[in-house]
């Protein structure tokens, strides 16, 4: 599961948001990687440097594993899950940098300021199937990324190899493949916010039962096509924000769109459920999440903290809610 999308303020700036949707329990930390930071890929055992700080939730698995994160260029990366869709190479190549699915995210993050950037180094990547340790499997995944820019992009690996689709829209959920979701779209046009005017017949009025009418035909269920045009349409009607404090408030409110309870989706493994939420804007570099269990925003401010280092910052993710007493 997972929904992901784009969203600017008035001045531009842009952000990405996403949910994290899954029934096994991730329990990240949050994590800052500094500049310099070496980390080994476990295809090849090749060893690399970050070029570029970033930050975002992560698990430590031999290596940290980012689902998402926001580096100090202003890229954005967010990995959700494509089941059924996603095809992997069986081996290493040489002349390739070789990475396990869920090492794209990292790489990304570390070596690129932009998406023109990103697009252009992926066509010297080969994603290799090594399944992730955490999981016991190789997770089925593509990308979402996006830079200061606005530009964002969508990266597929399927049998005729890494797909990269140029995503104006800036939304993504999970499969099927990303032109399908666009097309889709075509089935849902007629949708709006505005109020469905009355309907004569024979001479009596028929008129809509309350606000909304609209949306009639906008899909509530939590499938990925659902949730897909669910975001967008909540993104593309919303009342334009003046800064990132507005912004914050708004793509919240968005979120809680696709936002999945525990009980409401039930799967082979377990329950799924929106585990947390993420925020992550480029041109200021704060990372802001909030999880199932504490709805208050926390936020990690890339450029409050020294990026060169030595070690990776680790923080522990608050786990209760917070509740604000007024009148006493």
């Amino acid at each position: 599961m997972c929904t992901s999308f784009t969203y600017k303020d008035k001045t531009q700036a842009n952000a990405l948001a996403r949910t994290m949707d899954f029934a096994f329990v991730l329990d990240p930390d949050a994590v800052l990687i500094p500049r310099a930071y070496r980390w080994k890929a476990e295809v090849d055992g090749v060893e690399r440097e970050t070029a570029y700080a970033f930050a975002g939730l992560a698990r430590n698995d031999k290596e940290f594993v980012f689902a998402d994160g926001v580096n100090e260029k202003g890229l954005c990366c967010a990995a959700l899950y494509f089941s059924g869709f996603a095809y992997y190479e069986s081996e290493a190549a040489r002349d390739a940098v070789n990475l396990a699915p869920h090492e794209v995210v990292f790489w990304l993050l570390s070596a690129f300021a932009t998406t023109e950037e990103a697009i252009a180094g992926l066509s010297g990547a080969r994603v290799v199937d090594i399944p992730i340790q955490l999981l016991g499997l190789t997770p089925p995944l593509h990308w979402i990324i996006t830079d200061a820019s606005g530009r964002t992009a969508v990266i597929e690996p399927v049998e005729d190899g890494i797909q990269i689709y140029d995503n104006p829209l800036g939304v993504m959920s999970n499969a099927p493949e990303f032109p399908w979701h666009v097309t889709n779209i075509r089935n849902y046009i007629g949708v709006n916010p505005n109020p469905t005017k009355p309907l004569v017949l024979d001479g009596v009025s028929f008129t809509q039962f309350g606000q909304g009418s609209g949306t009639f035909g906008l899909p509530g269920d939590y499938t990925p096509p659902s949730r897909f045009l669910r975001v967008l349409f909540g993104k593309k009607t919303a009342l334009a924000s003046e800064n990132e404090a507005d912004a914050m408030t708004a793509i919240v409110h968005l979120l809680s769109t696709v936002d999945i309870p525990k009980g409401s989706v039930a799967t082979d493994h377990g329950v799924d459920y929106t585990q947390h939420s993420s925020i992550m804007f480029c041109e200021t570099g704060r990372y802001c999440f909030r999880t199932y269990d504490n709805s208050q925003i926390c936020m990690i401010d890339l450029f409050a903290h020294d990026l060169d280092a030595q070690e990776p910052y680790v923080w522990d993710i608050p786990k209760e809610q917070h509740v604000q007493v007024v009148g006493e």
